[in-house]
């Protein structure tokens, strides 16, 4: 344990021993020493003392050079384009295609034709139908209409194999003698959704506008019958008559001659129970 001591204060003359002074005067410079860091502080007058952790940001002094810069540039920025040269084609000595001022040109060079013969549109006119018929035990019967009907010819639908698609029908499909001839149907099964094709007429043409054919699937077994004729069926034996779809049987046959203005075409055959023979002319 350390103890401390009192110093003797004072000689007889009251003044400070000489050690007393030693350490008095060594106080005093270190207080001396500890104002003038003080008031130093950072050397900016503000009289703080700076700090190993003082965040304040240093400005930062940026040297120039009087040189230029001797930085070497990019690549890039060295390199010279390459002229573009733009290659003239010269003129086709012999020009394989023929418009308008060239030799060998003709107005009708513009106008698409047809894979077939057969004028493409659509006619509408009437329809004379003429049906023969005799039910058993009945007299023989003969029954004609006057029907408004549309023509229609137009780009082969799906697999059809002939080189025109015929649709010709009478604008009513409920009255007495109405009936429809359509040469192909590509569509698709209500059912299972499966895809239908089906070819009912091999139709040619003579490549000027005149064409025949004949009727070769029924597709009466499919239930897609689509060529049909309205004539009158008896509901009780030779009595009572009321119109009746007849599917049309394979030995019809269709001819005749289109323009672009006009449509001359005859229908005639039998249908699939034979019972009715039918003759449906247009011109």
């Amino acid at each position: 344990m350390t103890q401390l001591r009192d110093e003797p204060r004072t000689h007889g003359s009251g003044r400070p021993r000489p050690l007393t002074r030693r350490f008095v005067a060594a106080l005093s410079c270190c207080l001396v020493g500890v104002a003038a860091v003080t008031a130093c502080g950072d050397g900016d007058g503000s009289g703080r003392a700076e700090s190993a952790t003082d965040t304040t940001s240093t400005p930062t002094t940026v040297v120039t050079s009087p040189e230029p810069a001797t930085d070497t540039p990019l690549e890039s920025d060295t390199t010279p384009a390459e002229p573009t040269y733009t290659e003239e084609s010269e003129p086709d000595e012999y020009p394989s295609a023929t418009g308008p001022g060239t030799e060998g040109y003709d107005e009708g060079d513009d106008v698409l034709e047809d894979s077939s013969g057969v004028p493409h549109g659509e006619w509408t006119g009437t329809a004379q139908v003429t049906v023969d018929f005799a039910d058993p035990g009945c007299a023989a019967d003969s029954r004609s209409y006057a029907l408004p009907a549309t023509l229609i010819i137009d780009d082969p639908v799906g697999t059809e194999g002939n080189s025109f698609h015929l649709s010709w029908a009478s604008d009513d499909q409920t009255a007495d003698g109405a009936f429809g001839v359509t040469s192909a149907h590509s569509g698709t099964d209500t059912v299972d959704g499966e895809s239908v094709e089906i070819a009912y007429w091999s139709l040619s043409d003579d490549e000027d506008g005149s064409f025949s054919g004949q009727l070769t699937d029924t597709a009466a077994a499919a239930g897609a019958s689509l060529n049909l004729l309205f004539v009158p069926k008896p509901l009780f034996q030779c009595g009572t008559y009321t119109s009746f779809p007849y599917g049309m049987n394979t030995d019809t046959t269709i001819e005749g001659s289109i323009t672009d203005d006009s449509a001359s075409v005859t229908l005639s055959g039998t249908t699939v129970d034979g019972t009715r023979s039918f003759r449906v002319e247009w011109s």
